[in-house]
């Protein structure tokens, strides 16, 4: 008598953990939480801009209004900066909770935070 390597039961639980694991990304996609985006300027909030809102913004500060900072499509970013290293505009496109970037000659501060609506708790374990 063989053994087949795999049953029609090894199959349906293959698909029943794919069906769970992609209902998990579709209730995270679909998560009530907002991305917002705080630019920040010699210490002081200049901006605050709603990453989750499809709008586009862009924002000019700095020494002497030498850095541009562009906020689209749910990311931020420097575009320009008269810095010399221009490190900050290499940070790329920030699009996370908890990304930074900082332009430290031009006192510019980009931080990204999630804010919660309503009595959400801030993390499950299982």
């Amino acid at each position: 008598m063989e053994r087949k390597l795999i049953t029609k039961n090894d199959i349906l639980l293959i698909v029943v953990i794919i069906l769970i694991i992609g209902a998990g990304f579709l209730l995270k996609s679909f998560s009530s939480s907002q991305l917002v985006a705080e630019v920040y300027y010699d210490g002081k909030i200049v901006e605050t801009v709603n990453l989750t809102e499809k709008e586009e913004k862009k924002i000019i500060t700095g020494e002497n209004d030498s850095v541009v900072v562009v906020a689209e499509d749910g990311k931020i970013y420097f575009e320009k900066s008269d810095c010399p290293d221009k490190v900050c505009i290499k940070s790329g496109e920030l699009h996370q909770n908890g990304d930074f970037a900082s332009c430290l000659p031009e006192k510019v501060v980009i931080k990204v935070s999630g804010a919660k609506k309503g009595n959400e708790p801030d993390a499950i374990v299982y």
